[in-house]
Formats: C-alpha cells, structure tokens, sequence
C-alpha cells in the first residue's frame, strides 16, 4: 500500500462508522458506511492492518495505546484524527468493544467511529501538540 500524504482538508460524515479487526489489527469487516468514510473500497480494507487510517499528526504513543490488544481489555473510548485515501482527514469518537469466540476467547475487536465534537476535536488536539 502506497504512503498516503496528507492534506489540511477535512473530511465531514454522519451516522457511524463500523469495522472489525483481530488481535493483529487486520481488518475483517467494514460498512458501506466506513468504506465511504475512508475512501476505500471494502475489497481494499478487508485483510489491510488498521493503521492504513494512522494520521501522521497522531503520535506514536497515543496511537498504540489506544490500539494496544490484550485479554484483559474492556470497552475503550477515545477521540481520533484519520487520514483517508485521498489524504484528507475525519475525526471520530472511536468507541472499541470486544469480540469473542465460542470459547470466549479475545478474537478481535468491534470499532464504531461517530463524528467528533468540535470541543472533543480540541481537546485531542491539544494532546497531540504535546507530542509534538
């Protein structure tokens, strides 16, 4: 996958934004809805790592904390800057809630993005300066 560069122009979507990952952040489902959003088509995203979404503004220590995947995680929130395929970007209130197996064994990850508040917009912004 080609280095997307990204422009200072946002992207702005209603509704939400559904997509699945595993545990190593390999997407496994996407809506029509988060397609769209991204600029990807469904057949592009299904088998891509996440990070494809990974806006170079967010720091690396943000961005894997949020991502980090392990037994003992639980629903997370958090507020998020994404890069699209044409370099543009949304923000989202991403909300993660765990998928198991029969087993109940930790299998992935349920990823719902909702358009951003511009007060939450400011807030993670103001995080990220800090980084940078």
């Amino acid at each position: 996958m080609r280095h997307l560069i990204p422009l200072n122009i946002e992207y702005k979507y209603d509704g939400n934004l559904i997509y699945q990952i595993d545990t190593n952040g390999i997407i496994t489902y996407a809506n029509t809805a988060f397609s769209r959003a991204s600029g990807f088509r469904k057949e592009e995203l299904i088998g891509k790592n996440h990070k494809i979404f990974k806006h170079p503004d967010v720091p690396d220590e943000i961005y894997d904390k949020i991502w980090r995947i392990d037994e003992r995680i639980k629903a997370r929130f958090n507020t998020l800057k994404n890069i699209r395929r044409d370099g543009t970007y949304f923000w989202s209130n991403v909300h993660c809630t765990p998928k198991y197996d029969n087993s109940n064994r930790l299998i992935g990850l349920t990823v719902v993005h909702k358009p951003a508040s511009k007060i939450d917009i400011e807030e993670e912004s103001e995080l990220y300066a800090q980084f940078h």
